[in-house]
C-alpha cells in the first residue's frame, strides 16, 4: 500500500474505532508502527494516546499485515491498568461490530491486586511495570520460576506499549525499561508514551530508536 492510501485506509479505520477522525499525531504514528517501526510518543493527557496505541494492533490483523498477535500495554499505576482495560473492551467490541474476527481478541489484566492472567495468555494485557519487568526478568511474581521463561517468551513475542513514561523512577524502572528495548529492539515494535519527559531522559530514548521515529 502507498502511504497516501495507507493513511486513508487508517483514517477510515481510525473513525470506525473511535467513531472520530485521527490527529496528524495518531495517524503518523499508526502508520509507523504498522510498519514496526519505534516511537516514541510525546503528547498531553486527553490527546488519544490509548486509541493511538491500540489501533495498529487492530488494523494489522484487517489488513493481513505482519504483526505481532499479542499486545502487552504497561502502565506505572494499577488504578490506571485497571482504566484502560475497560475501555479497551469497549474499543475491542466498537471494532469487532464493524470487522469481525474468527474470535474477538481478549483483554486481560496483569496486577498485583488482579492477577488475573499470569502466563500473560490474553491477546491485549493490561499490567504494572513491576509485573512486566520481572518477567522480563525470569522472575515474574505472577508463576513458579518453573514458567518464567514462558512470560519471557511473551514479552518478546508482542507488541509493547509503555504509557505514562514519565512516572516511572528514572534511576530504577526507567533505567530497567530501556535494557528492555535494547533486547526487543529489530525483534518486535514498541511504542513509548508520555505527557511530559526531560530532555536528558528523552534524548536516551531517541538514541535506541532510528531517526524520525518520535512524532511529536
Amino acid at each position: 500500500m502507498t502511504t497516501e492510501t495507507n493513511f486513508s485506509t487508517i483514517d477510515q479505520y481510525f473513525q470506525t474505532l473511535t467513531t472520530f477522525p485521527p490527529r496528524d499525531f495518531q495517524r503518523k504514528t499508526i502508520a509507523k508502527l504498522l510498519q514496526r517501526q519505534n516511537i516514541l510518543l510525546r503528547a498531553p493527557t486527553g490527546s488519544g494516546k490509548t486509541e493511538t496505541a491500540i489501533a495498529p494492533f487492530l488494523f494489522a490483523k484487517a489488513l493481513n499485515y505482519d504483526f505481532p498477535n499479542k499486545l502487552i500495554y504497561v502502565v506505572p499505576l494499577r488504578t490506571l491498568a485497571n482504566s484502560l482495560r475497560e475501555r479497551t473492551q469497549d474499543l475491542v467490541k466498537q471494532w469487532t461490530q464493524a470487522h469481525p474476527l474468527p474470535r474477538s481478541p481478549v483483554v486481560t489484566l496483569q496486577t498485583g491486586e488482579n492477577p488475573e492472567d499470569p502466563r500473560f495468555e490474553g491477546d491485549i494485557i493490561f499490567c504494572t511495570i513491576d509485573q512486566m519487568l520481572s518477567s522480563f526478568l525470569n522472575i515474574p511474581y505472577s508463576v513458579g520460576r518453573g514458567s518464567a521463561n514462558v512470560n519471557a517468551g511473551a514479552i518478546f513475542a508482542s507488541y509493547l506499549v509503555f504509557d505514562e513514561l514519565h512516572l516511572l523512577d528514572p534511576d530504577r524502572s526507567f533505567t530497567t525499561v530501556l535494557k528492555v528495548l535494547q533486547q526487543v529492539k529489530g525483534i518486535s515494535p514498541f511504542l513509548l508514551m508520555t505527557a511530559t519527559l526531560t530532555d536528558e531522559l528523552a534524548t536516551q530514548i531517541e538514541e535506541l530508536i532510528d531517526n524520525g521515529n518520535h512524532p511529536s
